[in-house]
């Protein structure tokens, strides 16, 4: 199906026709989630599932890294390994995305000893393999789809923006009700993804534009793309 979409279309119409599958699949398949109806406990045992085998983001932010053949690539994902690893290792204000996923923990009632216990034992094996089939899929397939992988969840961090900010603010008085100390804390990790990955998904689609020319390169991305979308929540 991918293969017979992809002949003789230009990198836009391809960015356009993922989009519209996103839409397609999140109308009439699995709805995009708008409220998140789960006890503390219920949140707390998600993160503990989450924490299990330990962090992958510059993992896979680190092949988007190496593999990229240009230059003008290469800086653009070294800076987002910056925003993702930690402005404050180099003299900035935000702090790593690991140690936002360790607040979000917190404020739920996952205590930082059993993070540090969690992150050294094995992952859950459905999600150990989800997370080693994007990594995997990042180190051997051409950088253009590694990267242009990204519109998926960054792009829809944008499309449904209004959505994502309302249940921010939803949640942050359920955690107050339930006793929260420092709600802010507790949230800075869905407040730093809500709606604000505009420039993110913008580089991921510019480098689509660039370099997934082809029909063997579109139909890469294309399989990348659905496997995601229809394993969203496990990675």
């Amino acid at each position: 199906m991918a293969a017979d979409k992809q002949q003789n279309k230009t990198p836009q119409q391809l960015l356009d026709e993922l989009e519209q599958y996103r839409r397609d699949f999140r109308a009439n398949v699995r709805p995009y989630k708008t409220r998140d109806e789960r006890t503390m406990e219920q949140m707390a045992d998600a993160r503990r599932k989450d924490h299990a085998g330990g962090d992958y983001n510059h993992q896979f932010e680190g092949e988007r890294y190496l593999n990229a053949l240009d230059k003008t690539t290469r800086r653009k994902q070294l800076r987002k390994l910056v925003d993702e690893g930690g402005e404050d290792a180099v003299g900035g204000e935000k702090v790593s995305h690991r140690l936002l996923a360790r607040w979000e923990s917190y404020g739920v009632g996952v205590t930082e000893a059993e993070v540090d216990r969690l992150e050294k034992e094995d992952a859950d094996p459905e999600v150990l393999l989800k997370k080693m089939w994007w990594i995997g899929m990042h180190r051997d397939q051409h950088f253009g789809v590694g990267v242009g992988a990204g519109i998926l969840v960054e792009g829809e961090n944008s499309y449904y923006a209004k959505e994502q900010l309302e249940e921010l603010e939803r949640l942050k008085a359920r955690l107050a009700e339930w006793g929260v100390t420092d709600v802010e804390r507790a949230t800075a990790n869905k407040s730093e993804h809500a709606g604000i990955d505009e420039d993110h998904a913008e580089f991921n689609a510019d480098v689509v534009r660039d370099y997934v020319t082809s029909p063997e390169l579109q139909e890469q991305l294309w399989k990348a793309y659905i496997v995601r979308l229809q394993s969203r929540g496990g990675f």
